[in-house]
């Protein structure tokens, strides 16, 4: 099973914010350095809940510091930038990084955020198969024409989409999945599965775990029916994560954080403005479930740990949860969150480093000497 690192560019304290960048980055650079296979980065707006607005700006910056592990968008949100904008974006970063991004994809799911950017929240999933459409294309062919009912290109006149990205025919794709028909059109689409335990918390709480384990088994039947392996995409799950040497030791340094990130995300999740208490469609499951789950206090860190939506503990309780998930989900890797909630750089560093040395290696006969 492989190993990535995961940030969301968290800064509680605004005034901090230029530091707060600072470290994200070197964190990616120590990551890269002590052997994790990967680095993933999310986009959000209008909050503090997560400042990175764009993905690619973000990982064009971690390309130049990084030499070796996989780049990845966890996720970019395909209704919110026009996809000729995004498939050229990336393809440049996949040029800088000399070939190493890994493409996530998703919709994106606050409703403040669709508000502010004038987006119709209703029609994000249209919205999302005619911008992929273009983005596959803009990679794959020479010319691309934008014609659906949302992207357009003037007069329906084809163009060519510059640059191409470096691993062809695409880099590896990515569907972010959480609920029934993600994980159908991950199958269907052919891409690898990107899941989040905060998301699949939030919907089925206790339950989440089997849950998440039946929706894997409707994509590995929806592959079959398809006549595709069921096995062969690769899955993924990021999950809050922090090691340390004492189990007491992990959650006092790392509950505070995870429950202000919890309780951040609720608050973005109900509809604002005119429309305020109404259910999306599309989102049913989603905005409803979400509620329920903060209402029950759910949400409190004791509860969160306790059913293992955020891993806090010593080494081998570390291992012993992420064993689990690789049996429910049949893991190839997880993506582990160090430094959620605006957490000491110190701490999220200490936490990366023992994890390589006393979590990985019993994932893996190759053991990883950690540097300073």
């Amino acid at each position: 099973m492989k190993f990535g690192v995961f940030t969301l560019g968290q800064v509680p304290d605004q005034s901090n914010r230029v530091q707060a960048m600072k470290d994200a980055l070197d964190e990616f650079e120590l990551a890269d350095q002590i052997g994790y296979d990967s680095l993933w980065v999310a986009e959000h707006f209008f909050s503090t809940y997560g400042i990175v607005g764009s993905c690619q700006v973000f990982l064009a910056a971690v390309a130049q510091r990084t030499k070796r592990a996989r780049i990845g968008s966890a996720i970019s949100i395909v209704p919110f930038n026009h996809p000729l904008r995004t498939a050229s974006d990336y393809a440049l970063v996949d040029i800088l990084s000399n070939g190493r991004l890994e493409f996530g994809v998703g919709r994106a799911y606050q409703p403040h955020e669709f508000a502010a950017l004038g987006v119709p929240m209703e029609r994000s999933r249209e919205i999302f198969d005619q911008g992929m459409r273009v983005i596959l294309d803009a990679w794959t062919k020479k010319h691309v024409v934008a014609d659906g009912s949302y992207w357009n290109t003037l007069d329906g006149q084809p163009v060519e989409s510059l640059p191409k990205p470096v691993q062809q025919p695409t880099p590896p794709l990515w569907q972010s999945a959480l609920s029934p028909p993600s994980f159908k059109l991950a199958a269907e689409s052919g891409w690898n599965l990107l899941t989040a335990s905060p998301f699949s918390y939030r919907m089925h709480r206790e339950n989440w775990k089997e849950a998440l384990g039946e929706e894997v088994r409707l994509y590995e039947r929806t592959c079959e029916e398809l006549g595709r392996d069921p096995k062969a995409a690769r899955r993924a799950i990021m999950v809050p994560f922090f090691c340390a040497p004492t189990e007491d030791e992990a959650k006092e340094t790392y509950g505070p954080y995870v429950e202000w990130f919890y309780n951040k995300v609720a608050s973005h999740e109900q509809v604002v403005g005119p429309s305020a208490g109404t259910i999306v469609p599309g989102y049913e499951l989603h905005m409803t479930e979400g509620k329920k789950t903060k209402e029950a206090g759910m949400l409190a860190f004791e509860q969160l740990h306790r059913y293992g939506a955020a891993i806090a503990s010593d080494p081998d309780g570390c291992v012993a949860q992420l064993k689990e998930l690789q049996e429910i989900i049949g893991l190839t890797e997880v993506i582990l969150w160090f430094n959620l909630g605006g957490i000491s750089t110190e701490a999220a560093r200490a936490s990366m480093k023992l994890t390589m040395e006393q979590v990985v290696p019993h994932f893996s006969d190759v053991k990883t000497a950690v540097t300073s």
